[in-house]
């Protein structure tokens, strides 16, 4: 009765989720309603390489920035595919000359994005529909801004 009683005047007074995530910010539920992938990617370098790049730039790339993957970007910015581990992996499985590849020859075109200022859930919830454990994180016109990795949803508290 009493749980009906406050449900009641929650919906009198006009409560919403998102006066809900304001007063409770800390918890699982808040961050649903408010925590978007701008909190999270800007937590990390973006990792970037030119189609250009040699196969031990995009490596380094990779490596040094510990996300498993890097964005591959014109020289505006703007995202035309990405290189994870796996796709080294099995690039690694099918030939055996890959030392002269390029950045161009090896990147994901069909590549998975979010958009930037898209709550973190949403991310959460591409991630379990593609079975992949990164996102690119995009502007509207296609400007890479950066990447969102399964283990910062993970610490935010979000699986």
């Amino acid at each position: 009765m009493g749980d009906a009683l406050a449900v009641c005047l929650l919906e009198l007074r006009g409560f919403t989720a998102l006066d809900f995530a304001r007063v409770h910010p800390g918890g699982a539920l808040g961050k649903q309603l408010y925590l978007s992938v701008d909190d999270i990617y800007l937590q990390h370098n973006a990792p970037r390489v030119p189609p250009n790049a040699t196969l031990s730039e995009t490596i380094v790339e990779m490596t040094s920035n510990l996300l498993g993957a890097t964005a591959v970007t014109d020289s505006n910015g703007h995202l035309l595919g990405i290189i994870t581990d796996g796709d080294l992996r099995r690039l690694l499985q099918r030939t055996d000359g890959f030392l002269h590849l390029l950045a161009k020859d090896i990147m994901t075109h069909n590549k998975k994005t979010i958009q930037k200022g898209t709550l973190a859930i949403h991310a959460l919830e591409k991630m379990k529909q593609h079975k992949i454990t990164q996102l690119v994180v995009t502007s509207e016109d296609n400007r890479y801004m950066g990447i969102v990795h399964i283990h910062d949803l993970v610490r935010e508290g979000l699986v």
